[in-house]
This record gives C-alpha cells, sequence and structure tokens, in this order.
C-alpha cells in the first residue's frame, strides 16, 4: 500500500490548477516563486517522494531474494504474485513521480529520487538524534529527581550517624548485661563442701 501523501498530493495539485496553475508556465517574481502553487506544488511532490523511500528500498532489496525463493520453488505462487504486484506498484509510483517532477520543473526527474533518498535519511537521523536527546533529558531528570539536596544529604548523614550511635550503645548495655547473667549464675561458694561434709 502507498503512503497517504500520494493522495494528498493529487488533492493539493487539484487546488493549484483550481488557482489557476499552468504547468506549461513557469512562475514569475520572487514571491510566486517562493509562495505560488509551483512552489506548493513542488513541495507535496517532495513530500510524497520522501514518504515513498522506505516502501520502494524494501522493494529494491527484497527482488533478488525472491526472485531466487521462486526459482527455487521455496515460496508459493501466491506469495510470487503478491511480491509481482507490490513490485509493479511500487514501479508505477516512481514513474508517475517522475513524471509529475518534469511537469513542476522540467529536468526535475533526473534529481528528483535522489533528492528524496537525501532529505529521508537526513530526517531519519534528526528523529534518532531527538530520540537521544529525549532518552538522556529523561536519564538526567530522574538522576537529578533521585539526587537529594545538602539539605536532605546533611539530615540524612546525621540521622545515619544517630543510628550508628545507638547501634552502639545497644551492642554495650547487650555486653553489659551478658557478662552480668554469667556472673549471677555462679554456685554459691561451699556448696560441693557441704556434701562432702555429710557423707562423712
Amino acid at each position: 500500500k502507498l503512503p497517504s501523501e500520494v493522495e494528498e498530493y493529487y488533492t493539493i495539485k487539484a487546488k493549484c490548477e483550481d488557482a489557476g496553475w499552468d504547468p506549461s508556465e513557469r512562475p514569475q517574481g520572487p514571491a510566486a516563486q517562493s509562495n505560488g502553487p509551483h512552489r506548493v506544488l513542488a513541495q507535496a511532490l517532495m513530500k510524497r517522494a520522501i514518504a515513498d523511500i522506505p516502501i520502494v528500498t524494501h522493494i529494491q532489496k527484497e527482488s533478488a531474494g525472491m526472485n531466487r525463493l521462486y526459482s527455487q520453488s521455496m515460496c508459493s505462487v501466491t506469495q510470487w504474485r503478491s511480491f509481482q504486484a507490490a513490485e509493479q506498484l511500487v514501479s508505477t509510483e516512481v514513474e508517475e513521480v517522475r513524471g509529475e517532477a518534469d511537469l513542476v520543473e522540467p529536468g526535475w526527474s533526473q534529481v528528483i529520487w535522489r533528492q528524496a533518498m537525501q532529505y529521508h535519511q537526513m530526517l531519519k537521523d534528526r528523529h534518532e538524534q531527538e530520540s537521544k536527546q529525549a532518552e538522556e533529558a529523561a536519564r538526567r531528570q530522574k538522576e537529578q529527581a533521585a539526587k537529594l539536596s545538602p539539605e536532605e544529604e546533611k539530615k540524612k548523614k546525621e540521622l545515619e550517624a544517630e543510628k550508628a550511635a545507638a547501634e552502639l550503645i545497644k551492642d554495650e548495655e547487650r555486653k553489659k548485661e551478658s557478662k552480668k547473667a554469667f556472673t549471677g549464675s555462679g554456685m554459691k561458694k561451699g556448696f560441693l563442701d557441704g556434701k562432702s561434709s555429710k557423707k562423712k
């Protein structure tokens, strides 16, 4: 399926024709060149070509592989015919864009697809860069949110120090209690002596 920019181009072209655009007439003056129907149509056609790039490159990449699979009977006739139909659709679109390019600007058909490829790559690179910047900004924001202010950091250290001191005091108290219990549980002096004296 071709992108929506294809239909959009023909809608804009119809509006330009209604506004008096004539492909046989060149735009007169800077204003007509920068804002007139000729300029609007040229932008719409370039937008269409850029939107076509992913499907055009996909068909080009898959073509040799599909031909090989079909020649080796490794894909069904239905799959082969479906690919051929897609290939024909894209081929027709490429030629239509070239034809429209020459209507807008004679000779443009020779370079429009190369320009579209360059613009597509530029937009792709910009999108990737913006995505990376957004991810980096989100990461920094997360780190900043997790980072404590100087006052909070000071309070945290004070609480940790108080906790450590309390643990130390408790540990000392436990040692004292343990020592006390051990001393108190000793046998009374003379207990064995008393028993031995009775035996005599």
